[in-house]
């Protein structure tokens, strides 16, 4: 039930976006009938992104043929929301799969897209403390994003090599428990934000 209520949050929000970028939702136009699938593997959460020309609709399930599949932890998709300017191939853990043409055209339109965040929140917040927040969202997403690639690509060698300590598997994964709960308390605190300026 969480999900479904999160992911009908989710498919609201994004069209109350599209809204403000036209340019964006034009760009989607062409990609009608697409359909996109998300898996979070950290934590464990997935979904589906139907595109068509009046804008996106997000479900928990499908049965028919998936054209896009973008997979990889939390911290993968954070940082591919943070920064459009990246490829996608350079998003640490991110892996895309599928039709060619219907991945680059959204990673184009993802590049372009013209979504101001920060206004959003100064509109609801006033421009000095929104300004403030939406610095400190920044920093706690790149903090986020760049400790998830870290811990993936370094963290082991780290502890064998440097360190010369191997922990017990109970203790990484108590850590890595950890540090899942700070990214959903990250992901949380984006909800909220994005519900006031709503």
């Amino acid at each position: 039930m969480m999900k479904t209520a999160f992911l009908a949050f989710l498919e609201t929000r994004v069209n109350q976006l599209l809204k403000l970028d036209p340019v964006t939702a034009e760009a989607l136009k062409s990609l009608d009938g697409s359909v996109v699938h998300f898996i979070c593997l950290q934590p464990d959460f997935n979904g589906y992104v139907f595109l068509d020309s009046l804008g996106v609709r997000c479900a928990g399930w499908h049965e028919g043929i998936v054209d896009v599949t973008l997979r990889g932890p939390l911290s993968s998709f954070i940082m591919l929301a943070s920064n459009r300017e990246s490829s996608w191939a350079a998003v640490s853990g991110l892996e895309v799969s599928g039709d060619q043409n219907i991945l680059g055209a959204l990673e184009a339109t993802h590049r372009k897209m013209e979504l101001d965040w920060e206004s959003l929140i100064c509109e609801q917040m006033g421009p000095v403390a929104g300004h403030s927040l939406a610095e400190g969202l920044r920093l706690l997403t790149s903090t986020f994003a760049g400790l998830g690639a870290t811990l993936s690509g370094h963290g082991a060698a780290y502890l064998q090599e440097e360190l010369e300590l191997v922990p017990s598997e109970p203790e990484i994964d108590t850590f890595s428990r950890e540090v899942t709960a700070l990214n959903e308390a990250v992901e949380d605190l984006s909800r909220r934000l994005n519900q006031q300026a709503s």
